[in-house]
């Protein structure tokens, strides 16, 4: 088991501030994976995480040394593009859900309309058995 810490914190200038970072979230197992997306290069497959079963995995993070609207992936075979115009940050099974909500993510599919290439990063953790 493995505990991952995190948080987030969103100030806004004259404004509120939100900042959280409980609770710790223990996972049986994780997965860390680095790809550089070529420029200009579309359909590059990157496998994230065996598991299987629905809310197997809870916690995922994309991010990326590049944040812009021709960055994009989809999830599986879903066929839903999302872009990668900020930090992707998804804690607990409900909100991983939201990318598929009858399976875990498996497999990201990265595009690249941009004329330099994108190097992204992703953690996967999955739930303790």
């Amino acid at each position: 088991m493995v505990d991952i810490n995190w948080q987030f914190q969103a100030a806004i200038q004259g404004g509120p501030v939100l900042a959280t970072n409980q609770p710790v979230i223990k996972v049986g197992g994780y997965d860390y994976i680095q790809v550089t997306v070529a420029a200009q290069t579309n359909n590059v497959a990157v496998p994230i995480q065996p598991a299987a079963a629905a809310g197997d995995v809870i916690f995922m993070a994309v991010v990326s040394d590049v944040y812009d609207p021709g960055v994009t992936y989809s999830v599986d075979a879903i066929g839903a593009n999302h872009i990668l115009d900020g930090p992707h940050l998804l804690i607990g099974s409900g909100a991983v859900s939201l990318l598929n909500n009858n399976a875990p993510p498996k497999l990201l599919t990265f595009n690249n309309t941009l004329t330099k290439p994108v190097d992204v990063q992703v953690i996967v953790g999955r739930k303790v058995p």
